[in-house]
């Protein structure tokens, strides 16, 4: 007799889906520019960019260190980007209760109390955030995401300095992270591509986190909501607390599970609005 089957399975996918190129609304795109309901099955999926990708993580993937650090990027305003993120703000200081050792990088919000900092040193630019990622196990970034439809390599995450040295595929993908477990990239397209000639290459911001040693990182297929995107952080990161120990030993299908009950809880309240929860997908072994 087979043996009975308890709680959600894990489909293994490689390559990007069709569902990446779906229209969708927008609002951590920073101004740069679907709909698919999930079954009511127990399935959930993680990507793999590509095999070649799974087979550099599984080379090159290491044990989680005993206490883990973990680094919060945050830009709830950006320079030259008109506007702001209302929700980064909370999120980055609703994260910093919930992850382990916490370092931060916030721009200046002259709208949002407490967690925001006006000292230079802690603005998020391109160098500071490589610095911090070297023995960081858990990276959460809020901000705004830029797809290159010409160029992805040159699609990146809108930090302080993005207009002089940005964050982009190409620079990400040539770091190394030793310590790494999780990247969460709460910005626009993050795992998009647009071009139906490099569907097949996955070259985007979250195939390029993995490229640099994160064995698990969730992305974005289309511009998402800065209010729903900001609700499923604190309850993913919740849901991820429950069920493993504060994140350290993380076994491989936790952060999967985790992120799989998060869409499924914010789908049942909005089943007629996949563009707020269908976009977030896990990449990853």
């Amino acid at each position: 007799m087979a043996p009975h089957l308890v709680g959600p399975r894990r489909l293994p996918l490689a390559a990007a889906p069709a569902r990446c190129r779906l229209p969708h609304r927008a609002d951590r795109g920073g101004g740069r520019q679907p709909e698919e309901e999930d079954g009511h099955g127990s399935r959930h999926l993680f990507l793999h960019p590509t095999i070649r990708a799974l087979h550099h993580v599984r080379r090159h993937r290491t044990s989680p260190p005993s206490a883990s650090r973990s680094l919060i990027v945050a830009m709830p305003t950006t320079p030259g980007v008109d506007g702001r993120l209302a929700y980064v703000s909370g999120e980055a200081e609703l994260l910093r209760q919930l992850l382990p050792n916490p370092a931060l990088l916030i721009e200046p919000d002259g709208l949002a109390g407490g967690v925001a900092s006006h000292e230079s040193e802690a603005r998020p630019t391109k160098a500071r955030v490589l610095e911090q990622l070297s023995d960081c196990g858990i990276v959460h970034f809020a901000c705004h995401g830029a797809h290159d439809p010409l160029d992805p390599s040159q699609s990146l995450l809108l930090l302080h300095d993005h207009e002089r040295d940005p964050l982009n595929v190409a620079s990400i993908a040539q770091v190394r992270m030793d310590s790494a477990q999780l990247a969460y990239l709460s910005a626009c397209r993050t795992a998009f591509m647009d071009s139906v000639e490099l569907i097949d290459e996955a070259i985007h911001l979250t195939s390029a986190f993995q490229l640099a040693g994160f064995p698990h990182v969730i992305g974005t297929l289309w511009e998402v909501d800065d209010k729903e995107a900001s609700r499923m952080t604190v309850d993913f990161y919740a849901e991820l607390g429950a069920a493993a120990d504060m994140y350290r030993n993380v076994d491989m299908g936790a952060i999967a599970r985790a992120l799989h009950k998060t869409v499924r809880d914010i789908r049942d309240q909005f089943p007629g609005t996949p563009y707020l929860w269908a976009a977030h997908l896990h990449a990853g072994l």
